[in-house]
């Protein structure tokens, strides 16, 4: 098994619980870790048969646009899972940064894990 790793994907959606994060689209910064079998593009040097991370980014930028929720948790686990059933993987890590607040709370990240 092999791993394409994506980091710093920047998308934009809504989310948070306070009321003005559920008026506009604040950015998110996403990466990836897509778990699967690249023997055959590795051999046949053909994207074919392999996964084009423009596809995945397009897909992970128009997955949060949609996306409207409070939480980061709920967003990273539908989004992994989305991912996953999208790309045809065994596994993604995928983890999720909201630097909307880490100025005004005086910390460098605010960040979420999962792995689906």
């Amino acid at each position: 098994m092999n791993k394409l790793i994506l980091n710093g994907i920047q998308a934009r959606t809504v989310i948070g619980i306070h009321a003005e994060e559920k008026l506009t689209e604040q950015g998110v910064i996403i990466s990836l870790v897509l778990h699967a079998e690249f023997l055959k593009v590795i051999q046949d040097d053909d994207l074919a048969d392999g996964i084009d991370y423009v596809d995945v980014v397009e897909f992970v930028r128009n997955f949060c646009h949609k996306h409207r929720g409070n939480t980061l948790e709920n967003l990273a686990h539908k989004l992994a899972l989305s991912v996953k059933k999208q790309f045809n993987l065994s596994k993604v890590e995928l983890t999720i940064d909201k630097p909307r607040y880490t100025g005004k709370l005086e910390m460098e990240a605010i960040k979420f894990h999962v792995e689906r």
